[in-house]
């Protein structure tokens, strides 16, 4: 029993400090190349909107479903948005597609905007495609998705560590 109860202890500890509190840098005060967000539920635009309000970066990224369709207006003074839509559909294929725009454009750094919960396997999959500085800031999900959203990370960041250890 005292071994469940460890296994259950250990499990809920890296839960919480993979995908609950992850490490965030702080958003006060970023500034980057370029400014990513990635695609999926949760308030990130908004958040990605506060920042560059505050000047986090020149160039903004914002991975979508459909670049006809999924592409926000911005009224973003001084800033290039660019929509675009990652092949594969994914958090590999954002990764992707943020390192090509990085050897392209000579970007040092980034600031990655993703769910709380995606944090940590968002800044591996990127680590591994940019060689610059990679700052990952996170939106919180809505109450009812956070029990969702742990799981799938679970899965999605076993997946990344085992199986797709690539860019």
């Amino acid at each position: 029993m005292a071994m469940f109860a460890g296994s259950v202890l250990l499990c809920a500890s890296f839960t919480v400090r993979l995908f609950v509190l992850p490490a965030l840098s702080p958003l006060q005060g970023l500034h980057a190349d370029a400014l990513v967000v990635l695609g999926g539920p949760g308030p990130r635009l908004e958040l990605a909107l506060q920042l560059e309000r505050d000047r986090a970066a020149p160039v903004m990224l914002v991975s979508v479903a459909s670049v006809l369709y999924n592409c926000p207006d911005f009224d973003l003074p001084g800033v290039r948005v660019e929509c675009f839509r990652p092949d594969p559909f994914s958090t590999q294929g954002e990764a992707r597609y943020v390192g090509q725009q990085g050897r392209i454009h000579g970007w040092r750094s980034i600031i990655v905007v993703s769910s709380v919960p995606q944090a940590t396997r968002a800044r591996l999959r990127v680590k591994r495609c940019f060689g610059g500085d990679v700052l990952v800031v996170g939106a919180r999900p809505s109450p009812a998705s956070w029990a969702y959203e742990v799981v799938y990370e679970w899965g999605a960041l076993a997946k990344a560590l085992l199986w797709q250890t690539a860019c």
